[in-house]
């Protein structure tokens, strides 16, 4: 079973609100899993809207399965991407680097 922490389009609003324009996350996805998203949805008897975070109507790209995040330091440090692109795709694979200062 798939755990993770999950962020919230609140959260995701927020972060984009300050200038936050590319999100990652050390979890198997942005979201909160499936599951417990439907749990959700039946514990308030509500439909629910499933992949918030991801349809939050930003112009944001979003990092997942992110690893070694605690050998970074807390600051001192660029990130840098080199996605595979995918024709007609809206997600793919990329390589994730962190660049230290000094």
């Amino acid at each position: 079973m798939a755990l993770g922490p999950g962020v919230t389009a609140e959260a995701t609003h927020w972060l984009y609100d300050r200038g936050v324009r590319v999100m990652g996350i050390d979890a198997w996805g942005w979201d909160a899993p499936l599951w417990m998203q439907a749990e959700e949805a039946k514990r308030r008897s509500e439909p629910g809207i499933f992949w918030a975070a991801h349809q939050a109507g930003l112009a944001y790209s979003q990092i997942e399965r992110l690893f070694n995040l605690g050998e970074l330091p807390p600051t001192g440090f660029t990130v840098a991407c080199f996605p595979l692109k995918v024709v007609g795709g809206s997600a793919g694979p990329t390589r994730a680097v962190a660049i230290l200062d000094g």
